[in-house]
C-alpha cells in the first residue's frame, strides 16, 4: 500500500512539472508594438506536427538569449543607411528604451516608414517589423562588433524569405529623450513640425515655387552665386538670383534629400546631404511667434 501511495505521488509530481513547463511556453506572447514592452516570441500563431522547429522556435530562442544589461547601445538616436539583398538601399533609425531597442526604417524608394520593437545585447540585435496594422512582417537578426556596423538576415514573417543586410551609422545623436530628437535646436515646436517643414520646404523646391521659398528664410542670408559667398538682404533679391542659388545639382539634392533621420545640434537641424543642405533653426520675427525657419543656405 505504501509503495502504491509514493508512486502515485511520484507520477502526479511529474505530470504536474510537464504542464507547467508547456503553460510557460504557450503563454510567450508576441512583442508589444507599444515602443515600451518586448516579449519573447514573435507568435505567428502556427502550428507543428511532429515536433517541428520552426523559424519562429529559433528567432525566440535568440531573442530569450540576448543579454540586454550588455547592449553597446547608449541613450540617443543611431541612424544608420545600408541595403537589403545588397539591392534594396534603406535608412533606419533606432533608439534604446527600457530594456528594448525601438524605431523605423524605410525602403529609400518608397520612403514609407516601418516600425520596429526589439532587443540588442553585447554582439547580437533582433528587431521586429510591423505595418500599420500592428502585423509582423519581419525581423532583421544581425552581430556587432561595435555600434557602427550591423551585419545580419532579413527574415519574411512567414519565413519563406530571407535576404542578408548591412547597416552603416550614418549618424548619432547621444543623450536626447526618445521623441525629441530635435529639441536640442527647438523652443516650442516638436519632432512632426520639423519634420513637416522640411517636406514643405522640398516641395517649393520641386515646384520652383519662388516666392513661396523665399518667405520661409530668416534675411540676411548668406549663399554662393558663381562660386562667390554673397549676402542676400530679403525676399526680393533672393528671387532674383533663385536661379543662380538653385542650380541643378543644388536643386536635385534638396529635391532628393530625406525628411527624417535628419542631423541635429545646437547650431539648428540639417535638410539635405554632404555639402548641399538647408539649416533650420525655431526663429521669432519681431511682431509673430515663433516659427521654423531657413537660417543658412550651403548650396
Amino acid at each position: 500500500m505504501k509503495k502504491t501511495v509514493i508512486l502515485i505521488i511520484a507520477l502526479m509530481v511529474t505530470l504536474t512539472g510537464c504542464s507547467s513547463s508547456k503553460k510557460d511556453v504557450n503563454n510567450i506572447t508576441k512583442p508589444a508594438v507599444n515602443d515600451t514592452v518586448i516579449n519573447n516570441n514573435p507568435g505567428s500563431g502556427k502550428t507543428t506536427k511532429n515536433d517541428e522547429v520552426t523559424n519562429d522556435d529559433i528567432i525566440s530562442k535568440s531573442l530569450q538569449n540576448i543579454d540586454t544589461t550588455k547592449s553597446q547601445f547608449e541613450i540617443g538616436y543611431y541612424d544608420y543607411q545600408g541595403t537589403i539583398n545588397n539591392t534594396l538601399p534603406i535608412h533606419m533609425s533606432i533608439y534604446p528604451l527600457k530594456g528594448n531597442i525601438v524605431g523605423t526604417y524605410f525602403y529609400d524608394k518608397q520612403r514609407k516608414e516601418i516600425k520596429l520593437v526589439g532587443k540588442a545585447g553585447e554582439k547580437n540585435i533582433l528587431l521586429y517589423e510591423y505595418d500599420e496594422a500592428g502585423k509582423n512582417t519581419g525581423v532583421f537578426k544581425g552581430t556587432l562588433s561595435t555600434v557602427d556596423k550591423i551585419e545580419g538576415t532579413w527574415i519574411s514573417a512567414d519565413s519563406k524569405k530571407s535576404y542578408p543586410f548591412t547597416l552603416s551609422l550614418k549618424s548619432n545623436i547621444p543623450g536626447v529623450e526618445y521623441g525629441k530628437r530635435y529639441a536640442v535646436a527647438l523652443n516650442t515646436k516638436n519632432d512632426k513640425d520639423v519634420e513637416n517643414f522640411a517636406s514643405k520646404i522640398q516641395k517649393l523646391v520641386v515646384d520652383g515655387d519662388k516666392k513661396g521659398f523665399a518667405a520661409q528664410i530668416r534675411y540676411p542670408i548668406n549663399v554662393k552665386i558663381n562660386g562667390k559667398v554673397t549676402k542676400i538682404q530679403n525676399k526680393d533679391d533672393f528671387i532674383k538670383n533663385y536661379d543662380q542659388i538653385f542650380n541643378p545639382n543644388y536643386k536635385q539634392a534638396i529635391s532628393n534629400a530625406y525628411t527624417k533621420y535628419m542631423f541635429v545640434n545646437w547650431q539648428g537641424i540639417m535638410f539635405g546631404e554632404g555639402l548641399y543642405n538647408i539649416w533650420i533653426n525655431e526663429q521669432a520675427p519681431t511682431g509673430s511667434d515663433s516659427k521654423l525657419m531657413i537660417t543658412a543656405i550651403n548650396n
